[in-house]
């Protein structure tokens, strides 16, 4: 962020600020230029309790608290940064352009706050995902030491080789299920990750659109500021965007590789639309604009809603019949011919097959969905509002 954009708010404040107050007001934008935000604070809200109607302290509380919100403890400077900024247009006699110059400023430092946040967001995400990738892989090789350690017990000659075999598969199994527990656990943070994100994101669509209509009006300092800002800010929207994709695409891969005979397969599968990945990727595109954008959301969405038609004891009945086939094969052969069972895993039929299809439809329409920063317009984010 520019500090030199506050040499405006000095001009602009100290005219508006009683005698009396103008060395407070003077320091609180040499605090401002220098960072020191939580001392800036302190100052707005000496100016504040001296009178509740300086409207100079409510901006710069504002202004200030707005550099200081986070997604953790400091959540709540974010909305208290926007109480202080309507109380700062309710009480100001500013001009209007100067109102519309301090808003400006306001907004530019709330848009570039939420870049920082949000791309730290994207980082922890994929990291997430990273160690998820590791749990998982360290799980396998658990498992496969574990299966070593029991041949080797069971082909052990004495009693003393056995308990080392059989003791390794022990601990192995429980190292195994240790890994795949992390990775669930890291796969379950990281759905969760981008909520307050995208909420400060919904809070700041019509600020930014206000923003953007009003640039011709600013100053050069602070147009310029504002218009390299609101272009960050759409850049890191299509950033967050395409993350919300990949997760959801990772999401129905991982629907994929479970066996269609399980429960978990049909339960997975027909909740899809209601998963959180799906829901984060359906409320971005919206707010967004990407439905009114890009023709191939429809495509995905009509994808997605397909799976709505299904009915679950309808693909429980074809899960019994692959069974009852399968299984009736391997009876009157002796157990002898078992091959309807992988046949089956990867040709279902009945309603578990169109199931499949319909998942493994969505996964196509999703593999080559991108958004590029073009394609996300600011006029088209106001139509939620």
């Amino acid at each position: 962020m520019n500090t030199t954009i506050f040499k405006n708010l000095k001009t602009i404040f100290i005219r508006e600020s009683k005698d009396e107050n103008q060395s407070i007001v003077e320091l609180c934008i040499t605090e401002l230029s220098a960072g020191n935000f939580n001392k800036a604070v302190d100052l707005s809200e000496e100016l504040i309790k001296k009178d509740i109607s300086d409207s100079v302290g409510w901006a710069i509380k504002a202004i200030t608290q707005a550099n200081l919100f986070d997604y953790d403890e400091n959540l709540f400077f974010l909305k208290s940064s926007y109480t202080s900024i309507e109380e700062f247009t309710n009480k100001t006699k500013l001009t209007n352009n100067e109102i519309e110059e301090v808003k400006a400023i306001f907004t530019t430092i709330v848009l570039d706050r939420t870049i920082v946040l949000v791309i730290k967001r994207i980082e922890e995400v994929i990291e997430l995902k990273r160690r998820a990738k590791e749990e998982q892989a360290k799980a396998f090789v658990a498992n496969v030491g574990a299966a070593l350690s029991y041949y080797a017990g069971s082909e052990s000659k004495s009693d003393l080789g056995k308990a080392f075999g059989y003791g390794g598969a022990l601990v192995g199994v429980i190292a195994s299920n240790k890994f795949n527990e992390n990775a669930n656990l890291f796969n379950n943070i990281s759905k969760g990750v981008f909520g307050v994100a995208i909420a400060n994101i919904t809070m700041t669509i019509e600020s930014a659109l206000n923003l953007k209509n009003d640039l011709n009006s600013l100053s050069p300092d602070v147009r310029n500021e504002s218009s390299q800002v609101l272009k960050n800010w759409v850049n890191m929207l299509a950033i967050l965007y395409n993350q919300v994709v990949e997760n959801l695409l990772d999401y129905s891969k991982e629907i994929k590789k479970i066996n269609v005979f399980k429960s978990s397969f049909r339960n997975a599968s027909l909740n899809l639309i209601n998963s959180p990945e799906t829901q984060q990727f359906i409320y971005l595109s919206k707010i967004l604009g990407i439905d009114n954008t890009i023709s191939d959301f429809i495509k995905i969405e009509t994808s997605l809603n397909s799976l709505n038609n299904f009915n679950i004891e309808d693909v429980k009945s074809s899960v019994t019949r692959m069974h009852i086939y399968a299984g009736g094969l391997a009876l009157l052969t002796g157990g002898l011919t078992l091959f309807l069972y992988p046949y089956y895993l990867s040709n279902p039929i009945g309603a578990a097959g169109q199931l499949k299809k319909s998942v493994n439809s969505f996964m196509h329409t999703m593999r080559d969905f991108k958004v590029s920063s073009d394609k996300i317009i600011i006029d088209n984010l106001a139509h939620l509002n």
